[in-house]
């Protein structure tokens, strides 16, 4: 099978035959632009002084800055757009990467414990971190940073826990 280039396509790579995916996600532009605001910044302010100096040489200087910044600015977008988070009825996996794809998964029956936390940048760009415990303590699969519309991410995730885990009986004598 091609390689699939296409960062909404590259999850049907990782899924088995009969595997259905709940929910599929991405991590947040507008996180990654807030992220980005100083670089961004950064290398207009740069241009903008070197090119008021007005020599052809720091111009030119000037444009290379924004070039470098630009095509920097660029792979990381990339990078951050290759990024998936897919919820299935079977895991929860996590997929990086456009040249170098990692894929890593916690199936359902191992997870312990879910959390979701907001930073004061997250809240203003409606983004969160949601945080996943598993029963293997050394899986560098943990967190799933700048999620994409938190509140339903989280509640999807919470949903198929509930279903492959089950909710405690009698719960109803318990105030």
């Amino acid at each position: 099978m091609p390689r699939r280039w296409n960062p909404d396509a590259i999850v049907e790579d990782y899924l088995l035959r009969d595997e259905e995916v709940k929910l599929d996600a991405t991590r947040s532009f507008r996180s990654w632009l807030v992220d980005q605001t100083v670089w961004l910044l950064l290398g207009v302010a740069a241009f903008l002084v070197l090119a008021t100096v007005g020599s052809d040489v720091t111009i030119t200087l000037g444009v290379g800055v924004l070039a470098v910044v630009g095509a920097w600015l660029t792979f990381d977008w990339n990078r951050k757009r290759f990024t998936r988070y897919v919820i299935t009825d079977l895991r929860v996996l996590r997929i990086t990467g456009v040249l170098h794809r990692r894929m890593e998964f916690i199936p359902w029956g191992k997870i312990t414990d879910v959390s979701r936390s907001e930073s004061f940048l997250q809240w203003l760009t409606g983004t969160a971190t949601i945080r996943i415990e598993s029963a293997n303590e050394r899986s560098a699969f943990r967190a799933m940073a700048d999620v994409s519309d938190p509140e339903h991410f989280y509640n999807v995730l919470v949903r198929m826990v509930d279903l492959r885990q089950g909710r405690v009986k009698n719960h109803h004598h318990v105030r």
